[in-house]
């Protein structure tokens, strides 16, 4: 127990330390503590306070040392110009405008940095070990689309540097014993690359590397959904099931053998990149190994202390990296409840059935288990949380265990003959397949997950935490986990329902999602369902599609693009993995478009019908009406020939105009009696070629909402703020108050 509470304190204390904007009182409240704690100890007062107090203070004083020794060097590069030398840490990878690689980097002569290093495509011929030299500019890695964020420094990267120039390249001579394990990791993912089809590499190359850029967003948005996010990122599951695999043919009661697995295990740690999850997972694995061997009893609390305090002593920023906070928290649920709810519910099979039955109650005891810690986690992090996350892992535990057993013998026999490599990577094929197909179905189900901010989900979940705490804590044995189960099942079912209920009651309710830069809105009358563009930077299908199942539905009855860029329809596709869209409404425009053509293809494929509006248009929606305006003449882009839509009901109207420029604006408001409008959403997410004086005095809107994320454009325009504020409207904007949700009034007999 005592490490225990020495681990507390540290973590406590690190977490104020990092997460607290104001750093002057870390020294003095450092030295406080770690006093009061030696005093305590002194006099054998108060155990576990003086052991809190000592991890604390530990804490605080390395919090001030790791800024004097790591991080002063990198603050002292900040927005600086220098001639930089490096020398490249991990393999490159591509990004939208060139490549990145991760480097250990500064002044010449000067003390090194781990940093990201941004250029052209041509970094991506470096490999581990090779050294580069160039003039580089220098910012903090402490903003992630322009928002503070602790996310880099959590992985130690401090640094984001990008090269002006011509850049000198060192290729490093012979094999490097530093980096020689990620450059077999490299080697590994290329195997993997020639054995597999496209997708089914990228999927291995996660589960086995920990490398993500193979899979697709909407892959990984149908994991996350599910609650099998983590199985494609290197965690304590890859290691129980290497161990597992190494145990067949290795005695972990032999010291010889027990060595072995351990530079296994260090090996592997090294190859993905050392992830907080792997490490915890090898350490846990190495004590529990090591302890009978030096007959000791083994603590797996202690074990998890253990870990946490070596990741924290190298990084004290790492209590801050969201992989770390799950993998602890879902640990400690496991070791906390897993063996004994699994125990409890075993208790009660027939004898007969327990052979059976016991590998399935042990995936679920530790799936529920896992859940216990990190559900408040997602809901703080995602606003969400998965349901079927305990089915999903049960039904796909037995594909996760081949396909990463199958995918690292296949790698292994093709190296040695490349056609034995390929005849099973065929079969191993087959359980990733299945694994990509039961994600997509799962994801499609209403409430395969919750949003928490949306209707009762959210006083649902702590009715949830309400009853455990009860269970927990209720006294006596052999209780029966009937009752509570039915409780929560039930009042899921109320919640979803009440939320349900609450949308249909009104005539018209109009939302406009938080995706980024880019737009969606969503338009409700009883039953019925529109939405207007699905395009954006925060995953703008998964985010339609979760919205709509929230709120009771997984249909939608018409989808109205404005026009077929990326940020306005560029999650179409994704939206239509989840929800059955009845028709589509859209100009015809951009024939060429490669998106367009990819829309019409699966509206092709699923019989959805696509109208192409060239004249007003009017659709009945339940109560309310909206208008369909079709582009004005004259225009010369798409943007210019942008389709309009007003959302109606009982004298209550909102307007879109997708990104119509100014000129377009007028032409539409001499063309169109346009009414007086209570929301005006801002035309081009806030640019100032859009919104102009025009369409302000002809709609008078009470309300102008801007949908807009990060962007390098400028949107929201100050030009245009200008112009709503001179008008008298009210400004909302996804970006700083997210989604924003207007109900119109209802009328009689709603």
């Amino acid at each position: 127990m005592t490490l225990l509470w020495v681990t507390g304190g540290v973590v406590g204390a690190a977490l104020l330390g990092v997460y607290l904007p104001w750093t002057a009182w870390v020294l003095p409240v450092g030295l406080a503590a770690f006093g009061l704690g030696l005093a305590l100890c002194l006099g054998k007062k108060w155990p576990p306070a003086r052991r809190i107090l000592l991890g604390a203070g530990i804490a605080l004083l390395w919090l001030t040392g790791y800024g004097a020794i790591v991080q002063a060097p990198a603050e002292a590069l900040a927005y600086r110009t220098v001639e930089m030398e490096a020398v490249v840490t991990q393999w490159p990878e591509e990004t939208d405008y060139g490549a990145r690689v991760q480097i250990k980097g500064g002044e010449v002569g000067e003390r090194k940095v781990n940093a990201l290093f941004y250029g052209e495509e041509d970094l991506l011929t470096l490999r581990p070990g090779d050294r580069i030299a160039t003039i580089a500019y220098c910012t903090p890695a402490n903003r992630i689309a322009g928002e503070e964020s602790l996310y880099y420094a959590g992985q130690g990267i401090l640094l984001q540097m990008e090269g002006h120039g011509e850049i000198t390249f060192i290729r490093q001579e012979g094999l490097s014993l530093r980096y020689g394990l990620t450059i077999l990791a490299g080697k590994v993912m290329d195997q993997i690359d020639q054995l597999y089809p496209e997708r089914e590499a990228g999927f291995l190359r996660a589960l086995l590397m920990g490398d993500k850029t193979g899979l697709e967003d909407v892959d990984q948005n149908h994991f996350n959904r599910v609650g099998l996010g983590h199985v494609v990122v290197i965690s304590g599951f890859h290691v129980s099931v290497l161990v597992g695999f190494l145990t067949l043919f290795l005695d972990p009661k032999r010291k010889g053998h027990v060595a072995a697995i351990f530079l296994v295990l260090l090996a592997f740690c090294l190859m993905t990149g050392s992830d907080p999850g792997t490490v915890r997972a090898a350490v846990l694995c190495a004590l529990a190994m090591t302890a009978p061997l030096l007959g000791r009893s083994y603590d797996s609390l202690t074990g998890l202390c253990a870990a946490l305090l070596l990741l924290l002593a190298v990084n004290p920023y790492a209590v801050a990296n969201a992989g770390l906070q799950f993998s602890f928290l879902s640990t400690l649920g496991i070791l906390t409840f897993g063996q004994r709810w699994n125990k409890a519910w075993l208790a009660g099979v027939p004898k007969k059935g327990k052979r059976w039955a016991a590998p399935w109650i042990g995936c679920a005891a530790i799936s529920l288990s896992a859940m216990v810690f990190t559900v408040p986690l997602s809901g703080l992090y995602f606003g969400r949380f998965s349901l079927i996350a305990p089915l999903a892992n049960l039904c796909t535990e037995w594909a996760v265990i081949l396909a990463f057993v199958g995918g690292a013998v296949s790698v292994l026999a093709g190296a040695v003959f490349l056609p034995l490599g390929q005849a099973l990577a065929a079969l191993v094929a087959l359980p990733v397949d299945y694994f990509y197909w039961f994600s997509q179905q799962a994801s499609a189900l209403g409430l395969a997950s919750v949003d928490l901010d949306r209707g009762y989900y959210a006083l649902w979940s702590l009715f949830a935490y309400g009853i455990l705490i009860l269970c927990l804590a209720w006294p006596g044995k052999g209780k029966r986990p009937i009752l509570p189960v039915c409780a929560c099942a039930v009042t899921l079912c109320l919640s979803a329902l009440l939320t349900t209920k609450t949308v249909q009651r009104h005539d018209l309710t109009f939302t406009l999602l938080d995706v980024g830069q880019g737009q969606c809105a969503v338009v409700t009358s009883g039953n019925a369902r529109a939405m207007v563009d699905c395009g954006g930077t925060r995953d703008p299908g998964d985010n339609g599609a979760t919205y709509l199942q929230s709120i009771g539905s997984s249909r939608l009855d018409l989808l109205v693009l404005t026009h077929f860029h990326e940020d306005h329809a560029g999650g179409v596709l994704e939206l239509m993995d989840r929800v059955k869209v009845g028709a589509i409404a859209a100009p015809d425009v951009d024939r060429d478009s490669a998106l367009r053509q990819a829309i019409e293809a699966r509206a092709a494929e699923e019989g959805v019908p696509i109208h192409y509006i060239t004249e007003n248009t009017l659709v009945s929606l339940g109560r309310a009406q909206l208008t369909l305006y079709s582009p004005v003449e004259g225009g010369g882009d798409s943007n210019e020939q942008c389709l309009s839509v007003l959302c109606a009901a009982n004298g209550w109207e909102a307007l879109l105009t997708g990104d119509m420029p100014l000129e377009g604006e007028a032409r539409l408001a001499a063309r169109e009696d346009l009414p007086q409008v209570e929301v005006l959403v801002a035309g081009h997410h806030g640019s100032k070629y859009a919104t102009g004086e025009v369409l302000l005095e002809e709609t008078d809107p009470e309300v102008v909402a801007i949908s807009v994320g990060y962007n390098s454009y400028g949107h929201p325009a100050p030009e245009m703020l200008a112009r709503v504020r001179a008008q008298g409207a009210e400004l909302y904007r996804t970006d700083y108050h997210g989604g924003i949700t207007f109900t119109a009034p209802d009328g009689e007999g709603s």
